[in-house]
Order: structure tokens, then sequence, then C-alpha cells
């Protein structure tokens, strides 16, 4: 990886200096989501003529300029540990990485907690597939963060159902396992640059109420992961999450991890506006098109 340009380490003190501040402090998720929104806005572009349509249940599907209508579609979920986040948060990431590959990208709306806790999101996503499916199976499944963790669960549920697979997953720091302490484990991550040990804890709380977190239905990692599609994960090297990284590779058929020094949780997200965001997906982009191409 080059040296990162000046663009891409506003965007780091960015991270550390005032969204991890807020996640710290920001205690309701409600407030949360409209402020994530507001910087998801700021913080990246959609590429230059990209179609969106939204249907009925929120959800997106964007059409890079030059790509077809009816070319191959990645399915993409969003994350923000399943409390805010949206497909519009995510519109210019997956719109991006879409327009590299040469596809079109669908991102489904999900629900989140505190209001819909587990397992609502996870239910949501394969409602999403299996519609998509009577049409236009998706080529690859990408997610990042929480959407990585949906993205696993999905994978393992197209294996175990029979439902046409995806021929490459494309994962971003996707959270794995959730069966440990997060505030233990976000605490002793001393390079963390965007989540504080609060927030973590508050997804924990808010997801899962009651629910074992060391349950496979929940914690992928903690389940028969062989038999899915190549893999590539990307995460920062100094992030908490990278661990989970590691052992997802170890626990796959085929996984490539790609870490990333220097950068935060889901740098991506600054895509269209960041160079390191930008070259990050190119590399998945490039990676979804040989496996799926």
């Amino acid at each position: 990886m080059t040296e990162l340009t000046a663009v891409d380490r506003f965007w780091r003190t960015m991270a550390r200096s005032v969204d991890r501040r807020v996640l710290r402090l920001v205690a309701n998720q409600r407030a949360l989501r409209v402020l994530f929104e507001m910087s998801a806005r700021m913080g990246s572009a959609l590429p230059r003529g990209a179609t969106v349509i939204r249907d009925r249940t929120d959800s997106l599907t964007i059409t890079p300029q030059g790509v077809a209508k009816n070319a191959p579609i990645l399915f993409y979920i969003h994350g923000g540990g399943f409390t805010i986040g949206s497909p519009r948060t995510h519109a210019a990431l997956a719109g991006h990485l879409a327009a590299t590959a040469g596809m079109r990208v669908y991102l489904p709306r999900y629900r989140l907690a505190p209001e819909h806790p587990f397992p609502a999101a996870r239910q949501d996503v394969i409602a999403r597939h299996a519609a998509l499916c009577e049409t236009a199976p998706p080529v690859a499944i990408c997610g990042d963060s929480a959407g990585g963790c949906l993205a696993l669960h999905l994978a393992q549920h197209i294996r175990d159902t029979g439902l046409p697979a995806p021929r490459a997953l494309g994962l971003i720091a996707p959270i794995a396992d959730l069966s440990d302490d997060p505030a233990t484990r976000f605490a002793s991550a001393v390079d963390e640059m965007l989540i504080p040990p609060e927030w973590a804890t508050r997804i924990l709380d808010a997801y899962l109420p009651g629910i074992d977190p060391a349950d496979p239905a929940v914690s992928p990692l903690l389940g028969d992961l062989t038999g899915l599609p190549p893999t590539l994960i990307q995460a920062g090297a100094e992030e908490a999450l990278a661990s989970d990284a590691a052992r997802l590779a170890e626990a796959m058929d085929d996984a490539t991890v790609d870490l990333w020094p220097g950068l935060p949780h889901v740098w991506h997200l600054h895509a269209g506006r960041g160079t390191a965001a930008n070259r990050a997906l190119a590399q998945m982009a490039a990676f979804l098109s040989e496996k799926a191409g």
C-alpha cells in the first residue's frame, strides 16, 4: 500500500477525534442514525452518472454509468453495528465497488436494533436475497462490519438450503464472533481508531437482549464455515476486528486477508472522496470480477 494522502490522513483524524467521541458520548442509537446519515453524505460521493432506484422495501439498486441494466448483481449488506446505517449511508461505497467490478449492486434494507433485535436483521437479509434470486441471483455477496456478519450468515444459509450460490464473498472488517466481552476486546486494542468500548457494549446489549452470543446463528465464526465461496477479507491492520479476519481465514476453505495499516474501521465509507477508500475498493472489485466474471 502506498503512503496515505493528505485527504486520507484527514479522514483518519476525523475518525479518531470526532467519530469515536460521538460513538462514545451519544447513547441514543436513533440520534446516531441521523448523525451517520449526515456524515456519510459529506464524506463520500456516488460514482458520476450512477442510477439509483429505491424499491418498496427502501432497498437500493445502483447501476453505475456504462454498466448494462442486465449486468450481474452484487448483493451488498451495510454495516453499522446492527443499530445504525442504511442503504443510503453505504450507497457511495457500494456504487464505487460495483462500478469498478462492472456490476450492478443491490443494498437491502434491514431492521435495526434496539427496536428490532436479533434475528430481525438476519431474517430480512435472507428474505431480500430470496426475492432477488427469483429474477437475478447475485453473483457475489459483500458486507462490512455488522453487514459482514450478515453476509456470512447469508452465505451459510445459501449453502445449507441449495439456493443459487454466489461465486465470491467480499468482507470488510466483518464482525464474526460476538461471544467475547466487547468492552475488554475494544479497550485492549490500543490502536483502534474508531470504535470505543462503550459503543461496542451498547451494540451487544441492543442486538442480543437475553440471547446467547455464542450461538452460531449469532456468531458465524462459531459455526460451519466450510463450503463457502472464495473470500477476500479487508480490514485495518490495527483495528480490534482484525483478529476476526485472521480467524475467519483459518476456518474457511478459501479466504485471503488483506490488512491495511494506518486506517480506521471501514475507511471504505469515504469512497469517492478518499484515495485509500478508492484503492481498497478497486482491489476488492478486481477480486470479485476475477471470481464471479
